[in-house]
């Protein structure tokens, strides 16, 4: 683990997860979850244990098997356990990316706020029992934390957090950037070389919601699909049984 990306959520973290992408490097965001499905109960479990006192507190040894493959923690789940990995990987450099605290409080109420209460995921989830369905439970999971991460609000929950994360790293360890602010702070930061291509820009909330509707869409096609199908078996076989009893009944 080389970097912890430990920006809130909505702060440019798909912006600066390409970033890295370009770079080189590997970053794990909790979007990649679905193609390692696997995890979604494991990391449950490291925030069972941090928020709810069930089970021991991870430590290196479990993180490391939580990134395998990966270099970077971007975003959440590694944002909800900041405290954490900044213990387990003492040596990582640490980017806060920011920003403005009310705009931030905005972006949430349309995007994250918005989109937990798809309550009709509480159906159509048990439908894809190896994807969708650990992806809704720790979904919903994650947004029950929500109080007891923010018992003062999320604003101010926000502005401790940041002043927390900068208490525990020495400041030669720590940037704050803004994806504004371009290749410029961060490649001097991390050592590297700027690349040739523009530093990437994402409207993140237009992505975010697009990612909601098209795992509502897969579902209500998967659902189809799966009472659909049976259906079409039942009338298909009845179609061969009464063409061979109207076979036998001339013959």
């Amino acid at each position: 683990m080389e970097v912890l990306l430990l920006g809130m959520p909505r702060t440019g973290t798909i912006s600066i997860r390409m970033a890295f992408e370009a770079l080189g490097y590997r970053p794990f965001h909790g979007r990649m979850m679905d193609e390692m499905p696997h995890l979604y109960p494991l990391w449950t479990e490291a925030l069972q244990a941090r928020y709810y006192g069930i089970g021991k507190e991870f430590t290196r040894e479990e993180y490391n098997k939580l990134f395998d493959g990966f270099n970077v923690s971007c975003n959440i789940p590694g944002t909800l356990l900041a405290e954490g990995l900044i213990k387990a990987y003492p040596e990582a450099k640490v980017i806060l990316t920011t920003r403005d605290v009310d705009k931030w409080l905005e972006s949430m109420k349309q995007s994250v706020d918005s989109a937990v209460r798809w309550k009709s995921f509480d159906w159509l989830a048990p439908w894809d029992p190896k994807v969708i369905g650990p992806w809704w439970r720790y979904h919903k999971f994650t947004h029950a934390l929500r109080p007891l991460i923010a018992p003062q609000g999320e604003r101010q929950a926000y502005l401790n957090y940041y002043a927390r994360i900068k208490e525990l790293v020495p400041a030669n360890q720590l940037l704050e950037f803004h994806p504004s602010d371009g290749w410029e702070p961060l490649c001097e930061f991390l050592g590297v070389q700027i690349p040739p291509e523009p530093f990437p820009h994402v409207n993140n909330t237009d992505q975010f919601l697009a990612g909601r509707k098209k795992r509502w869409w897969r579902m209500i096609g998967l659902m189809m699909l799966k009472l659909v199908t049976p259906a079409i078996v039942v009338a298909s076989t009845a179609w061969l049984i009464r063409g061979r009893t109207a076979l036998l009944l001339r013959g």
